[in-house]
């Protein structure tokens, strides 16, 4: 017989715990920590003369809200924030530190209270157009006909690129979550186990840590569960994602990630998982083997590291990712390696890194063409890789902070390639 245990939440606290165990078991963002990352849109939007903003994608009401519950967060520039929840408002009262929280009926409603909080005359308001449905943004247009709604996607990606020390502190958490769970990898290697075997295997040791096992991507029909476990020519597969590795899959319904490919002696096997601590994603990839690997692979994974070290070398505040990539690209290339770089040939992808937060695909991208500048607080993801059409991918992922003083390496992971005996 089971017995239920009372879910509260301490007064004057940013947690709740089981009442009778005492544990843990959810964080609250601090009020203080909302008020920052608010003062920071507000800023933003007096810069373009918005009158405020009005925020629905799940992440930004997270960021913004410290609930995702489903529903609307108005932002005037002149005063604190109004969430408007349709579903679940209790969660949303129980689970955000704002006090203005109101329970959402429909958009007519929504309209309602905007004009009474707002207290004076709106002009324009920014939404998040990269990710609104059209057919929501013809609705709001319809319940705001006086209003002008201006795209603020850029400015909420850009806000959220620069990391508070308390989200820090949550990306230093997963690797240390993720360096344990790597430490037994090794272990679980054996010639003829299939991938997908192996793959859960990873994933019920972070199920275990207190993974959420959701992995979120911001970008337009992308989509990603844990990361991708392959081997042998199956890391050549690139797939429908922007990435230079995606796997077999499955299922042509789902064309990523593990396959029935049965690990085999002299192939890389590679890792590549989000460890994440509370929504935040620390993205890390390793390459393991049974048995050595054929030179060609070795001698990539060797260059991959001398390229991590240089392009690491180099960056600091001030430094322009476009930078970065080029550099990435020219070490490759003097060492013969160019067309097996980030992909074979016409499949490569032209970025070297990408920013990391409570999405996997956040600012700064260190990519051909960025305009992305290194600041303190940016949190990204650099992973140089070598594909080989046939054989697999040879190369390594980690996690770095840009301070103000130079990079420091979140990741814990060692950086040497694990051989296990066959």
């Amino acid at each position: 017989m089971t017995k239920d245990f009372c879910c509260i939440k301490i007064k004057n606290s940013n947690f709740y715990i089981f009442e009778e165990l005492g544990v843990i078991i959810l964080q609250l963002t601090p009020l203080e920590e909302l008020r920052r990352r608010i003062q920071n849109l507000q800023f933003r939007l007096q810069q373009e003369s918005l009158d405020g903003a009005l925020l629905t994608e799940n992440m930004d009401l997270f960021y913004f809200a410290g609930s995702m519950q489903q529903g609307f967060l108005f932002v005037p520039v002149d005063k604190e924030p109004l969430y408007m929840v349709k579903r679940n408002y209790n969660r949303a009262r129980e689970e955000s530190n704002w006090e203005n929280i109101l329970p959402l009926s429909n958009l007519k409603q929504l309209s309602e209270y905007i004009e009474d909080y707002a207290e004076r005359e709106l002009k324009s308001i920014g939404l998040e157009l990269d990710v609104l449905p059209v057919n929501q943004y013809k609705r709001l247009q319809h319940e705001f006909p006086p209003l002008t709604f201006i795209d603020i996607s850029t400015m909420i990606k850009e806000i959220r690129m620069i990391k508070s020390d308390y989200e820090i502190n949550f990306f230093r958490k997963a690797a240390e979550r993720s360096l344990q769970i790597n430490r037994k990898i090794p272990g679980l290697l054996k010639v003829g186990k299939p991938e997908i075997i192996l793959a859960t295997e990873i994933e019920s040791l972070y199920r275990k840590e207190g993974h959420q096992g959701l992995l979120r991507m911001r970008a337009f029909n992308t989509e990603m569960f844990f990361g991708h476990v392959y081997c042998g020519e199956n890391g050549a597969l690139s797939t429908f994602l922007d990435s230079c590795t995606g796997g077999k899959g499955l299922t042509t319904a789902s064309p990523q990630g593990a396959g029935w490919k049965l690990l085999a002696p002299h192939e890389p096997v590679g890792v590549d998982y989000a460890s994440i601590y509370e929504g935040y994603v620390l993205d890390e990839t390793r390459v393991f083997s049974i048995g050595s690997l054929p030179p060609v692979l070795e001698k990539a994974y060797h260059v991959a590291r001398q390229i991590q070290e240089k392009v690491i070398s180099k960056a600091a505040p001030g430094i322009l990712c476009e930078d970065l990539y080029r550099l990435a690209l020219e070490m490759a290339t003097s060492q013969g390696l160019g067309d097996y770089f980030m992909g074979y040939r016409d499949e490569q992808v032209k970025f070297i890194g990408h920013g990391l937060g409570l999405d996997i695909d956040e600012f700064p991208i260190l990519s051909q063409g960025s305009k992305h500048i290194l600041q303190p607080g940016m949190v990204f993801a650099l992973e140089p890789k070598f594909i080989f059409p046939g054989k697999g991918m040879s190369g390594l992922e980690n996690v770095w902070l840009v301070t103000k003083t130079g990079m420091e390496k979140l990741t814990l992971i060692p950086d040497e390639m694990v051989t296990v005996n066959i």
